[in-house]
């Protein structure tokens, strides 16, 4: 299996950190999910911040709330996945060396 690059698991990472807000929000608008629970902080955990609108309606500053939660996952999502590429890259450094007879 081949080790993906860190620009492609950054831009994969930033992709997914978007792109599953926006289905949650999707989902919950068509009603799929009668409430959140605690599998939505999982997946999105700046959702925290979505409280504050919770009484705004559809104001500028609600969409300004929800743009900021959304930002604020795609940075949570690089930075996690940057962190477990660099744990990856090092146990697979580690296995290449015991091969080698090489020990790091």
């Amino acid at each position: 299996m081949r080790f993906p690059t860190f620009p492609r698991t950054i831009l994969w990472a930033g992709v997914l950190g978007l792109v599953l807000p926006l289905v949650v929000m999707a989902l919950f608008w068509l009603h799929v999910f009668r409430i959140a629970g605690m599998w939505l902080i999982y997946i999105w955990p700046s959702s925290i911040m979505l409280m504050a609108t919770e009484n705004m309606g559809h104001s500028p500053e609600a969409l300004g709330i929800l743009f900021y939660s959304i930002g604020i996952n795609v940075v949570l999502y690089v930075v996690v996945f940057s962190i477990l590429w660099c744990f990856a890259w090092v146990i697979r450094a580690w296995r290449l060396s015991l091969r080698d007879g090489t020990t790091i």
